[in-house]
């Protein structure tokens, strides 16, 4: 008995399955370039590659943990920074393409994508007629293309079909998902339902093909009867009827449409808080009164705060921009408020939240920091739009056409060269305000105007087009004495904005279509660029610069070196923002502590010295 248990014991040991560990897929690669990468996770965390094995998730995850891709990054630090473990961000996302697709190819998924894409199922002919309307600056961008390529791999591994992608199947197929491929899977989703509109695209979808299913069980829907009083709520709100001009049959605008959305979306919250406490049964409703009484405004604070305690997506500074804006356009639409004020002064939680509103965040006055101590970076900062301008001029430096990925870099650097001038030789405006810039049509509100041997660009900015809409710029002028403002807008518009095709006189003559009036252009038709993609735009090509930021920091940093130099440059610097000084007060207060603490030590040293 004793011999069968040894002998059975025995045979379990060697049963046991090898852990794949780091050692083990430095081991598989060959190449010696590659083994070195791969022994630089070692030298990282300076320990044996054989003591990594995933800390109880596989392999491939724990990487990522560790060494996020530079778009999770974004315009924070890559990993060991402190250390200057990495040369540059390309060097880090290159170093981690090779050591990711090493475990990939230990690990078996290489082989087992190969095989899934190998196969011939409902996916082939949908992926080949997405590709040839990708060709040519077709319907489908080639992002968008990748993405569902990679959604159709974890589709096959499951086998789903495009034509099972069904409220029934999609759910439970996302829930198994990790959360990071099931963010992206539903990013995926909607693109195809927005890409049904071409029916080469909707022949390979379910005919009732819907994303609705996206949205969590646990969000309470919210009836388009409620809704349709929301929207009419704010438009009230929206519009000063004291202003109505009867041959214009027009009023002035109290907020713009960015504006008006983001209250839209705080009446939804309230109206899908107040059927999640009880307090309100929403299909009952004729009219939205009952959502503002003191019980509902009760139940849907005391909501709002739990919610912050467990749901990352929703903050205690959200839900006082919400009473905020309840107050606000309750007020407008004739209803008391008064107590939802009052609310937001007295209660604990929601002042913490508006409090958290009115300072600025770890992550930017870390960069403002950085930027004090650092005079190259200043220097960098002040100098950012010469230096797009510059990178963009080589890569059109050639006599040959340009390849797809040169002219969207060359697309790229020159919208971040035009938009740092506007913000570095303008004023700091915000990046929304930026975007509303428009160079012709109606709506013009950029000019280019010459005064004898002087030319200079100006640029109106509407009260209705600022955050918040509480202060209204003088007009802002880009000369061309300073700096090469002027300099690289005009370079701007004569040679990079006609790369857009929307844009473009000849594209626009020969498409027979509207040609774009705005001066940050789309890529894909004659809307305005969104702030999503000037924001992707800018963190890659400052980082390719050696100063990772983000348009806002274009503010901070003003502000920062405005105040550095002296507290009482206050006035100034908001002025230059176009905000209040007690604004700057709040922010920026911590730069007046540092002064003050460095002039205590100034003295503290003299009387030490004996002087």
């Amino acid at each position: 008995m004793g011999l069968f248990s040894s002998a059975s014991q025995a045979a379990m040991v060697v049963a046991a399955p090898v852990p794949t560990t780091m050692k083990s897929v430095f081991e598989e690669t060959v190449d010696a370039t590659e083994r070195n990468r791969i022994a630089r996770v070692g030298e990282f965390f300076d320990a044996p590659l054989s003591t990594f094995d995933g800390d109880g998730m596989d392999l491939l995850s724990w990487f990522d943990t560790h060494f996020p891709a530079l778009k999770q990054i974004g315009a924070g630090p890559l990993p060991g920074t402190d250390r200057s473990f990495w040369q540059s961000k390309s060097s880090y996302a290159k170093w981690r393409e090779v050591v990711r697709r090493r475990i990939r190819t230990t690990l078996g998924l290489v082989d087992a994508q190969k095989k899934l894409r190998a196969r011939s199922d409902g996916w082939t002919p949908f992926l080949e007629t997405l590709e040839d309307l990708s060709k040519d600056h077709g319907p489908v961008h080639s992002g968008t293309l990748g993405a569902i390529r990679t959604f159709s791999d974890r589709a096959r591994a499951a086998g789903i079909d495009p034509m099972d992608l069904t409220a029934d199947i999609v759910p439970p197929f996302l829930e198994k998902m990790p959360a990071h491929d099931r963010n992206a899977s539903e990013r995926v989703l909607k693109a195809l339902a927005r890409h049904r509109i071409f029916p080469q695209i909707a022949a390979f979808l379910p005919s009732d093909f819907d994303t609705d299913y996206l949205i969590p069980n646990a969000r309470t829907p919210v009836p388009e009867a409620v809704r349709g009083m929301i929207v009419k709520m704010v438009e009230a709100a929206r519009y000063d009827q004291s202003t109505y001009d009867d041959v214009t049959e027009s009023c002035i605008e109290n907020f713009n449409d960015t504006t008006a959305e983001t209250y839209r979306a705080a009446l939804v919250a309230l109206a899908r808080a107040a059927q999640e406490t009880q307090s309100v049964n929403l299909a009952s409703l004729d009219r939205l009164d009952p959502l503002f009484k003191s019980p509902v405004r009760i139940a849907v604070i005391r909501h709002w705060t739990d919610l912050s305690q467990t749901d990352d997506g929703f903050s205690l500074r959200t839900a006082a921009d919400y009473v905020r804006i309840v107050a606000q356009i309750g007020h407008a639409n004739g209803l008391k408020t008064k107590k939802w004020l009052q609310s937001l002064k007295s209660n604990p939680d929601l002042r913490e939240g508006h409090a958290r509103g009115e300072t600025m965040s770890p992550k930017n006055r870390k960069f403002c920091e950085n930027l004090i101590h650092n005079p190259a970076d200043v220097r960098t900062f002040l100098r950012q739009h010469v230096l797009y301008r510059d990178r963009a001029e080589d890569i059109l430096a050639t006599d040959k056409p340009l390849t797809k990925t040169q002219l969207r870099a060359a697309r790229r650097l020159a919208t971040c060269a035009a938009f740092a001038a506007i913000e570095i030789r303008g004023a700091g405006v915000r990046k929304g305000s930026a975007l509303s810039a428009e160079c012709g049509g109606v709506g013009q509100n950029l000019f280019r105007k010459i005064s004898g041997d002087k030319r200079v660009f100006e640029f109106r900015i509407a009260k209705k087009d600022m955050k918040g809409e509480y202060v209204e710029l003088p007009p802002i002028h880009v000369r061309d004495d300073k700096y090469c403002g002027y300099e690289v807008l005009d370079w701007y518009l004569k040679t990079a904005r006609p790369l857009f095709d929307f844009a473009n006189p000849e594209f626009c003559e020969k498409e027979n279509c509207a040609r774009a009036t705005h001066l940050f252009v789309s890529e894909r038709s004659a809307n305005p660029l969104t702030g999503s993609m000037l924001y992707k735009w800018l963190t890659r090509s400052s980082a390719e610069i050696g100063l990772p930021m983000c348009p806002h920091n274009f503010r901070h940093g003003f502000a920062t070196l405005l105040l550095a130099r002296s507290w009482s440059n206050r006035g100034r610097a908001a002025a230059y923002l176009g905000c209040s000084v007690g604004v700057l007060d709040t922010y920026y207060g911590w730069i007046d502590k540092r002064q003050k603490l460095e002039e205590v030590q100034d003295l503290l040293a003299e009387a030490l010295a004996g002087k």
